[in-house]
């Protein structure tokens, strides 16, 4: 039986499970474990994760690295890996796995199929512009980084990927770019997955509802991966969830239509005495379904605007005083509306004079545009993600190798 290593940073939850396609190579007779090094890499990150009452997607194959010793433990079992699916991001020891598992002869897969928008300003910042900013964390944030960089820079004659996967313009312009050209496998990404589950179904139930895709903006524990420790989001739940409320409530009276928000997948309000929506209804992993049957969106800078994409669905972006006064942030929100030629609208400013029924508008070139940058390269096939991967890898394996189809 093959053997397929998940590397990641950050903790296995069902979500994480299920858009990783852990079950797809099962499904497939391989022998799969996902190695976790959250424990490791981000302690903190992994407490957070518990304490805010999430829960982990174990199965026998699943090892939560915590230690050096712990990871020369899972060494000395393995035998021969054929690949592994490279989530661990660019972190010293990270690495140094890639290298050993490298020198194994595995074949290392990387999917950089969740390419974004990003201001000009940000995609040109060079080492100077960027050593500022991990300097404006701290000094040993900016150690760390250098390390990191260091390694990576080091290793990557060692590592070089065997296969890419690309979704998109924009990704397949940064694989090219990397140098990647010979090893780049077209596909979509994982959120299409369950865009092509919905478009096959034949349940419809289309309501007269907007639905708010919220991003956990108060709560968000991304920045214990970025050594912001110590540093407060950049919006506060006091004078956040108030204007997000009251924006959402203008809405709704001026289209008469019902209001829900689809939680972050990472979001902890279920376990939270406090309705910080206000009595709007609050729903968990079901945001794909909520925007296929909504009549309007209404977003930030979500990945998930690309399900208001797939399916069609006007979107209504904004955002606060906070968010534009935190200028990355704000950028990004800008951006992203831009793409789809929409404006932002400032739910702390005056809503008296906004016409709600212009918003609206879809601009269909706009929207198919986005897709071939960031969801769907073109021409690629209409199956699942993991799918176009493990056929690829299989292909590329001896041929005395068999596999269950």
């Amino acid at each position: 039986m093959s053997k397929i290593i998940y590397l990641i940073s950050q903790p296995l939850d069902e979500w994480n499970y299920d858009r990783f396609g852990v079950q797809a190579w099962i499904d497939r007779g391989w022998d799969t474990e996902v190695w976790d090094l959250t424990p490791w890499l981000h302690p903190r990150a992994w407490k957070f994760f518990f304490e805010t009452g999430h829960k982990l997607k174990e199965f026998d194959g699943y090892f939560p690295i915590t230690s050096k010793s712990q990871l020369n433990a899972r060494y000395a079992k393995l035998g021969k890996v054929e690949c592994f699916i490279d989530f661990a991001g660019n972190y010293f020891f990270a690495t140094w796995i890639k290298i050993r598992l490298s020198q194994m002869g595995a074949v290392r897969v990387i999917d950089v199929a969740n390419s974004l928008p990003l201001a000009k300003d940000v995609q040109k910042c060079g080492v100077i512009c960027k050593l500022k900013k991990v300097f404006a964390r701290s000094p040993s944030a900016l150690v760390e980084w250098l390390a990191n960089k260091l390694m990576d820079r080091l290793a990557a004659p060692f590592i070089r990927p065997g296969l890419v996967v690309v979704s998109g313009e924009k990704s397949l312009n940064a694989a090219i770019s990397a140098g990647y050209d010979q090893e780049i496998l077209k596909a979509h990404n994982l959120g299409y997955d369950i865009y092509l589950k919905l478009a096959k179904s034949i349940e419809s139930q289309t309501g007269d509802y907007a639905v708010f895709l919220d991003q956990d903006t108060c709560f968000d524990p991304s920045h214990l991966y970025r050594g912001f420790e110590h540093r407060p989001h950049y919006a506060t739940p006091e004078k956040y969830f108030p204007a997000i409320c009251n924006g959402l409530k203008k809405i709704s009276d001026a289209l008469e239509v019902s209001l829900c928000v689809a939680a972050s997948p990472r979001s902890s309000y279920r376990h939270s005495a406090q309705d910080y929506f206000q009595g709007i209804p609050v729903q968990y992993n079901r945001t794909a379904e909520l925007v296929k049957n909504c009549r309007v969106v209404v977003c930030h800078d979500t990945t998930a605007i690309e399900f208001a994409v797939l399916f069609g669905k006007p979107a209504i972006f904004v955002t606060t005083d906070e968010l534009e006064s935190y200028t990355p942030r704000g950028k990004s929100i800008a951006l992203f509306a831009s793409e789809l030629g929409k404006s932002v609208i400032n739910l702390d400013r005056d809503l008296d004079g906004i016409n709600w029924q212009d918003e609206l508008h879809i601009d269909i070139h706009k929207y198919a545009e986005y897709k071939d940058k960031y969801v769907k390269s073109k021409g690629s096939p209409e199956m699942p993600h993991w799918t176009i991967v493990i056929d690829r890898i299989e292909s590329m394996l001896p041929s005395n190798i068999t596999f269950q189809k």
